[in-house]
């Protein structure tokens, strides 16, 4: 059957932008997808071949996941389903990882697919056509890479001479064209009157970010995308300092993890970061920044080491009015019990103290197991194996990021070489890059010795019995632990309290919660 769609004679086209192609369309040169277009099916007339699709990349993604249109052509490539695909340069059809370019070299090969360009038809079954092909794409990934490192350097130069480098202006300014110079800054805009009322609110009429959020609500402002003010919104107006004129470069430098076997692209926040004197105008003054800084101090609460979980019910427990995730909030500062809310400004959901929440669940929970069997030895080791598993996960992450770093301390003595460098911008960077080496080194070590310290408690546990879901419950230390626990036995829980317990009479338990048990999975 395959053979008899391969000699049928089916041709498609595969067009893709290039980050050339892009910066060619903003001097005018002409939309890139069309010019290519046309120019392939001239070549298909050319030579007799009659098109039944185009497949349009609109996105230029550096990899084969952030492509969807090339997966679509890579699958209908290892069905069979064409005779040859035509592109303008074999480039664009793998340019990014190495992995990728070897993912459509093999579904070209075992297909028989062929790669017709304007200049060469590439038959993979043709040995020399195969190595010609392979060795283009090598070279592709090397001038990717070079004119990547070209680029961020450029990037970099101009941050460092006030220059505004990001693609999407601050709210509050608009992205403009520098007058005969290359690059772009900031200029401010209807946008900037609301963040000078969000300073004013927050630095001398003393709102919260919560109460800024609401009050912005009720007078109808809108954000640049029409959606209502969030709490964290608003942290980042008061957080960013490009408002009193200053830019920061690689606040948020994209690093990729693999999560459940897939590649994962995140642009996690940094405390690393330049800040350099803007060539923008600030709307904001320094003495209202200092007030807005000082403030964000005194409200400040450590964050838990490691990401550790404190709340057992986080990703569980759901506001049964809007159905967002409730949140845990401590007050270490005032010696109050922690609390769970709506973080949603609209909600009118009531929070409670996060005890009697965690009771009520707790105490639902063991009331609806008793009619089943639950083997909880099984649970404790299941509990344990995740945790070990979380741990190398972290502990693969540290060493990737030990190699990065590694392989960042090389491109720091090249650039020492061809002169980009200083030598005392050298020692800066070499001294930084090996700080950070050293950092994550003793991670390693500290997370090499809480897995053994987890595998040898591991086999003191295996003799544990539980008679009742409580028992199990209570004997787990952390509340990571918990929450690992309850959300196997658990979907979700939602919540909802209308009034407040504000007299003393109060019944603080004056709420509703309906629990949603996974019962399939623990019969």
């Amino acid at each position: 059957m395959n053979k008899d769609i391969k000699e049928n004679g089916k041709y498609a086209i595969y067009l893709r932008k290039s980050r050339a192609d892009m910066e060619a369309e903003l001097r005018g040169e002409g939309e890139t997808l069309a010019r290519h277009e046309n120019l392939l099916l001239e070549l298909a007339r050319n030579k007799n071949i009659v098109i039944e699709e185009i497949y349009k990349e609109i996105v230029s993604g550096e990899s084969i996941d952030s492509r969807p249109e090339m997966q679509r052509l890579l699958s209908d490539v290892k069905q069979f389903k064409w005779n040859g695909i035509l592109v303008v340069e074999v480039e664009r059809l793998a340019r990014g990882e190495t992995m990728d370019q070897g993912i459509v070299a093999n579904a070209f090969k075992i297909s028989n697919t062929k790669i017709i360009t304007p200049t060469k038809t590439y038959d993979p079954q043709n040995e020399f056509d195969e190595e010609y092909f392979e060795f283009g794409l090598f070279m592709s990934r090397r001038e990717y890479k070079t004119i990547n490192r070209r680029l961020q350097r450029g990037r970099m130069i101009s941050a460092k001479e006030g220059k505004y480098v990001g693609s999407i202006a601050p709210f509050g300014y608009s992205r403009v064209k520098i007058k005969n110079d290359k690059g772009y800054t900031l200029n401010e805009n209807s946008e900037a009157k609301i963040v000078k009322l969000i300073f004013n609110l927050y630095v001398y009429e003393d709102l919260s970010i919560c109460g800024i959020a609401k009050k912005l609500n009720n007078m109808n402002f809108k954000t640049r995308k029409s959606k209502e003010w969030t709490p964290s919104t608003i942290n980042d107006i008061l957080c960013n300092p490009v408002y009193i004129g200053k830019i920061k470069w690689n606040c948020r430098k994209e690093i990729r993890i693999y999560k459940n076997g897939v590649l994962r692209r995140t642009r996690p926040r940094s405390n690393k970061y330049l800040i350099i004197d803007g060539l923008h105008k600030p709307i904001i003054n320094n003495k209202t920044w200092e007030g807005a800084l000082k403030k964000r101090n005194l409200n400040y609460r450590k964050k838990t080491k490691n990401n550790t979980i404190k709340n057992p019910l986080y990703n569980i427990l759901i506001c049964g009015k809007c159905g967002k995730k409730m949140k845990r909030r401590s007050y270490s500062k005032y010696s109050k019990e922690p609390t769970i809310y709506c973080n949603n400004p609209k909600c009118d959901n009531v929070g409670s103290k996060f005890c009697y929440i965690e009771e009520k669940v707790v105490e639902g929970m063991s009331k609806w197991l008793e009619n089943y069997s639950l083997n909880y030895s099984e649970c404790l080791k299941r509990l344990e194996y995740n945790k070990i598993e979380h741990i190398n996960e972290l502990i693969i992450l540290l060493e990737k990021d030990i190699k990065h770093e590694k392989d960042k301390l090389q491109n720091v003595f090249e650039y020492l070489e061809d002169g980009t460098y200083s030598k005392e911008m050298f020692n800066m960077r070499k001294n930084i890059i090996l700080q950070n080496i050293d950092k994550m080194n003793n991670s390693v070590d500290e997370y090499k010795e809480k897995l053994n310290e987890i595998q040898k408690e591991s086999k003191v546990n295996t003799t544990k019995n539980f008679n009742n879901f409580l028992d199990m419950y209570n004997f787990l230390k952390n509340p990571e632990e918990k929450n690992n626990l309850l959300q196997i036995v658990l979907d979700r829980v939602l919540y909802k309290k209308e009034e407040k317990s504000i007299k003393k009479t109060s019944d603080p338990t004056n709420f509703s919660i309906i629990l949603y048990p996974k019962i399939d999975k623990i019969i």
